[in-house]
């Protein structure tokens, strides 16, 4: 009897030193997921939270506490991003209004739902003269390249840009009409083929990142022609891509800005709920 009565007294002593032992298991985890919440290493945090119900599932109390300071931690979280969001766009704002200056902006209201910025150098309402390159850049961001075309038999779908050293970019081709324009004038060939999006393939940052160097165009199709890029060419396709790049950063921090919102709304609207229960 006596032995059986050591037995049992063993095994219930097991069983409450195990149980201890991974409630303090669950309990420190916990007490370092909240220094690490209070010291903004919000990642870290969830991470020790989320191994408090993985690693100790039966330590009920813990788990509990861990989804309350979860709800903390993601708007500590979100709170954050704003703030960077918030200090970004009103770092780059003016300069980005600054850039705009350059251009000039073009809409046809009859067909056009949104505009473009043009550069001044660029940009002109009168008839078309001469071969060259244009640029422009979309209310949403993107990027365009034009390659105007003007004299005999060219049909090209496609442009290459080269070079000395032997580095080039190549554009996709094009065949679909939309924005494309081909016509004939007092014997003339007109052509107006526009590279947008996938369509550039590279084109425009391969200028942007040689401006300063000799560059050939080359047009490619049915028939094949190049020419040297001039310099204010080139410069208006680099004002154009660093005005695409500045817009779609200005516009991912606003869209991470919103969604960092929601979360905030979503979560308060949550709590709300829980309290009205």
């Amino acid at each position: 009897m006596g032995r059986c009565f050591k037995a049992l007294a063993l095994f219930f002593c097991f069983v409450i030193v195990a149980c201890s032992s991974k409630t303090d298991g669950a309990q420190l985890l916990l007490d370092n997921a909240r220094q690490l919440y209070n010291e903004g290493r919000y990642d870290q945090a969830k991470s020790e939270i989320d191994s408090i119900k993985t690693l100790y599932p039966k330590a009920f109390d813990q788990i509990r506490a861990s989804l309350a300071l979860l709800d903390s931690v993601r708007r500590g979280q979100d709170t954050h991003t704003i703030a960077i969001c918030d200090s970004l766009i009103a770092l780059h704002e003016p300069k980005l209004d600054s850039l705009k200056k350059l251009f000039v902006y073009q809409r046809n209201k009859e067909y056009q739902e949104k505009g473009f910025y043009v550069p001044k150098e660029s940009a002109t309402s009168g008839p078309l003269t001469f071969t060259t390159l244009r640029s422009g850049v979309g209310e949403d961001g993107q990027m365009y390249l034009e390659s105007v075309f003007i004299g005999s038999g060219q049909k090209h779908n496609k442009i290459k840009v080269s070079a000395k050293d032997g580095l080039s970019a190549e554009s996709r081709p094009v065949n679909d009409d939309g924005l494309n324009y081909r016509f004939s004038n007092l014997g003339k060939q007109f052509e107006i083929i526009r590279f947008a999006g996938e369509d550039d393939n590279g084109v425009a940052k391969f200028i942007f990142e040689n401006t300063d160097k000799p560059l050939t165009l080359i047009l490619e199709g049915k028939n094949k022609s190049s020419y040297t890029l001039s310099q204010p060419v080139k410069n208006a396709v680099t004002r154009s891509y660093r005005l695409s790049m500045m817009m779609q950063q200005l516009d991912s921090l606003k869209t991470e800005k919103e969604k960092s919102e929601y979360k905030i709304y979503y979560l308060d609207k949550k709590n709300a709920n829980t309290n009205e229960n």
